[in-house]
């Protein structure tokens, strides 16, 4: 439309009073110009033209409803004001709404229209603070870069009232809608169901505006976490709470029946031990389900929905054509231009780089001369360990580069890469199910034998790296040679007994326990480490440490070059702790705290064991006993008391994810090894190769 006056009627929104102002010339006047024609302002708001100098780019505020939108609305009488803008007339009476940029205003109604839910990780340990209102908690990560943060996610709406308080840069959105450090920590503390902690990572970068309506959302978070149970209401509280309070803390209450209650050993225990058998369940009527192929159709649509979210958009072409989705994720020979998930833009020539490495490893582009396979792999590695934020990238890369790729030599490669990464870090909360999804299909629609194994390794795998976390450091060369193959050669290490037994009868059906446990445990005696001060409790060179278990992993029970015997004591303690399920299952954890300190109920919970895990536990203390010889303990210095506090987590797991239960709970642990160690009789060598069924003993006084 045609601007076809000379001044403008605008409102003062505080006073209702009017002025004039010339778009051409930026002029501002208080009385009705005497020439030129004049525009009156429409009852039901004006559509305003304004500049963001945070982005140099125009945005477009409705007199009327407050909104702000980047797009420039379509058939309606824009207003011009950039040029008068800066005025010192007209800045005073701005509403203050139009500060506000149309990604803060969007993500206020995100607040609003969205429930809260309970979300993992992903993972962008390094996304800034300001491009979402979501705060994540991570419990993932065993990596030196990860912060476990208590924290919180969206609530109902809690902006403000008063125009005045509305907030004008993301920063200060976050300060006025969420409460304080120390309140989110209160409110995290009275959370019970925590699905996973999740990392967060700040950094001070703003986003940079979109271009279309449909793309103002604000940048990914890939890890996502929430405190459950949390009603909004108490948190509008908390932010229209007063800033100085003249309460009190109160003191603690001495309640020594509440403590008798839950003391493990006494009070909660033996109330849930004489608590009569609960009713058997009413029998269930049959309930109503979907058909198959209508379940697999909602699936798609979330997989689809989560694609349309979270992957970024690409254009190609003169007219910078959309690229659709399923073009954007399909094998290409080329190099992406940008991340195929939104990001940070400081990442965007990691990510490219990472692709263009990717492409190497599978064969789809020419090797760098100075570089080996390893090298590419390990720079990748590396990225997804300490940049949180391209976890994500470099699982959709490698899913990318499989759809549709034409040949099987590359396809074959890429997945060998999903081998790799699978076993390092994990992908976001977000991702998971959209990378299942994509697994599964691989693995069911692939008439390739190899490509069936290896796509349901790493199934297993990244089942189980998304519940115990990332690595810490990047794989070593061995360890990703070893990853490779793993698929087709499985490892004893991160396994659960019955597999690991049923591997060992393929190749020797003499031994009753894995083999592994009394190969470590006669290695240690052969180097003399009851011998070695800090036996079991100083640990192994890591590099030694990780030769070994490659070893291991391929068939080679070998110790040659080792003299260190605190290297076979720290991959026995890893072993046990890495079983896919605990040494002691879960359902007798109770038991085994609550019968700590009694030695007949003790044993007799050892002897409830499934066979191979009791022939384990068995082994272990018999070895651990001779240990405890007091001419021994003066060289080892480590007494009955330290054995069982080192051996403790790799016997029993706390399946509490609070850190306060687990650590209430640890000198109950060590007390129910220790009084294993002390009274249990058993031979050891029965143990490795006896077939009939062996049962703990008390051992007599002497």
């Amino acid at each position: 439309m045609t601007v076809d006056y000379d001044w403008i009627e605008i409102c003062d929104p505080s006073t209702k009073k009017l002025f004039f102002a010339n778009p051409s010339t930026g002029e501002c006047l208080f009385e009705r110009p005497l020439q030129g024609t004049t525009r009156a302002s429409s009852p039901g708001g004006d559509w305003w033209e304004l500049w963001d100098d945070k982005h140099n780019l125009p945005y477009y505020y409705h007199t009327g409803s407050g909104v702000t939108e980047w797009t420039k609305p379509k058939d309606a009488l824009i207003v011009p004001l950039i040029k008068i803008q800066s005025s010192t007339t007209f800045k005073p009476v701005m509403p203050s709404a139009m500060h506000q940029q149309p990604q803060q205003q969007q993500q206020q109604r995100s607040l609003r229209d969205t429930d809260t839910k309970l979300k993992r990780n992903s993972r962008s340990l390094d996304l800034p603070a300001n491009t979402s209102l979501r705060y994540a908690l991570h419990q993932r990560s065993n990596s030196q870069n990860d912060l476990d943060v208590p924290a919180m996610e969206h609530t109902d709406s809690v902006t403000p009232s008063e125009p005045d308080r509305l907030p004008s840069s993301s920063s200060s959105l976050l300060s006025a809608v969420l409460p304080a450090s120390n309140v989110l920590k209160k409110l995290s503390s009275n959370s019970t169901s925590l699905s996973r902690k999740q990392s967060v990572r700040s950094q001070n970068s703003d986003p940079a505006p979109v271009s279309s309506s449909s793309d103002t959302r604000s940048r990914r978070i890939s890890h996502f976490m929430t405190l459950s149970n949390l009603s909004p209401k108490p948190l509008r509280q908390f932010v229209n709470r007063p800033a100085a309070s003249t309460s009190a803390i109160s003191q603690p209450v001495n309640n020594p029946d509440a403590a008798m209650a839950m003391h493990p050993t006494q009070g909660g225990a033996s109330l849930a031990r004489n608590a009569p058998p609960p009713p058997p369940p009413a029998p269930s009527q049959s309930q109503p389900t979907l058909p198959i192929g209508l379940k697999q159709d909602i699936k798609k649509f979330a997989i689809d929905g989560f694609a349309q979210k979270y992957f970024s958009t690409h254009k190609k072409g003169l007219f910078r054509r959309k690229v659709p989705m399923t073009e954007m994720l399909q094998w290409t020979k080329d190099s992406i231009k940008k991340p195929l998930i939104m990001m940070n833009n400081d990442l965007y020539k990691d990510v490219i780089k990472c692709f263009k490495l990717i492409q190497m490893i599978m064969g789809d582009r020419p090797k760098a001369r100075h570089a080996t396979e390893i090298d590419n792999y390990q720079t990748i590695l590396n990225f997804g360990i300490t940049k949180g934020q391209m976890r994500d990238e470099i699982y959709v890369q490698v899913c990318k580069q499989l759809h549709n790729n034409p040949s099987i030599a590359s396809v074959k490669k890429g997945w060998e890469i999903l081998c790799v990464i699978s076993v390092t870090f994990p992908p976001s909360k977000n991702l998971e199910n959209y990378l299942t999804h994509f697994v599964k299909e691989q693995r069911d629609n692939n008439a390739e034998p190899d490509i069936q194994t290896m796509s349901a390794h790493v199934l297993n795998k990244l089942d189980r790296i998304c519940k115990r976390g990332a690595k810490g450091k990047v794989l070593t060369s061995a360890e990703i040679q070893r990853a490779k193959v793993a698929p087709f050669s499985p490892s004893v290490f991160g396994e659960s007994l019955p597999f690991i037994m049923s591997m060992q009868k393929e190749k020797d059906d003499t031994l009753q326990i894995p083999r592994i446990v009394p190969f470590l445990a006669e290695a240690v005696l052969e180097m003399r480490g009851d011998q070695s001060e800090g036996i079991f409790r100083v640990p192994g060179d890591a590099d030694e440490v990780t030769d070994l278990r490659v070893r291991i992993e391929n068939g080679q029970y070998d110790t040659t070059g080792l003299t260190d015997p605190n290297v076979p004591a720290s991959l026995l303690k890893y072993w046990l702790r890495d079983l896919s399920e605990p040494l002691i299952p879960t359902h007798l954890y109770d038991a085994c705290l609550a019968h700590a300190e009694s030695p007949t109920r003790a044993i007799d919970l050892v002897n409830q064991l499934p066979d191979t895990n009791r022939r384990i536990a068995l082994y272990v203390i018999s070895l651990l006993q001779d240990f405890t010889d007091p001419e021994i303990i003066k060289v080892t210095l480590m007494n009955i008391n330290n054995l069982a506090m080192v051996f403790a987590p790799n016997f029993l797991r706390c399946p509490s994810e609070s850190l306060t239960t687990v650590f209430e709970n640890s000198k109950y642990e060590q007390a129910f090894l220790r009084t294993l160690i002390r009274h249990l009789q058993v031979d050891r060598q029965q143990c490795v190769h006896t077939n009939k069924d062996i049962q703990a003993a008390l051992k007599m006084p002497l």
